[in-house]
């Protein structure tokens, strides 16, 4: 009787190019940005991506664009989550006596503290280079800068992966 095996090398692995974006602009004045510096047409996800930790649950912004034409799918995410949490058993002695909130911040991308967010490019082209979206990115004077990212080497790879 033959043996049969699955192998699972068949399964490649998300082909994708990712941005990483420093900017204090809030998430949807980016996403006007790049629409209208790029000529994309970022619209805000009905859910963003969501992460449950044992204190909260953090809410990370998730602006999406399906360039039917050239096969590609543009996301902007954001990366920190900042929120205030109440404590449960407020300081009421000593010098911080009137201390009843915290705040709490989270990251998609723990290993990246200091990115704002990300620009993940999927495509089907083999031929599509990130590199001019990049120069045209750096043009936008709200942008302090971006660069790519290399998505393979990080620990959190995983979080990227939200479909």
């Amino acid at each position: 009787m033959a043996v049969q095996r699955l192998v699972l090398d068949a399964f490649a692995e998300d082909d994708y190019e990712l941005i990483a974006i420093h900017c204090s602009l809030a998430s949807y004045r980016l996403a006007f940005l790049l629409n209208k510096n790029l000529n994309l047409r970022f619209s805000r996800n009905k859910k963003d991506i969501r992460f449950e930790y044992s204190d909260l649950i953090a809410d990370f912004p998730l602006y999406q664009y399906d360039d039917h034409f050239q096969y590609n799918t543009y996301n902007l995410l954001g990366n920190k989550f900042h929120t205030k949490i109440s404590l449960k058993n407020p300081i009421t002695e000593g010098l911080f006596s009137t201390v009843e909130d915290t705040y709490a911040t989270k990251y998609l991308i723990p290993e990246l503290k200091n990115v704002d967010y990300f620009l993940k490019i999927e495509t089907e082209n083999t031929g599509f280079s990130s590199k001019n979206l990049l120069t045209h990115i750096l043009t936008i004077s709200q942008i302090v800068t971006a660069y790519p990212v290399e998505h393979t080497k990080l620990k959190s790879k995983n979080n990227l992966i939200f479909e």
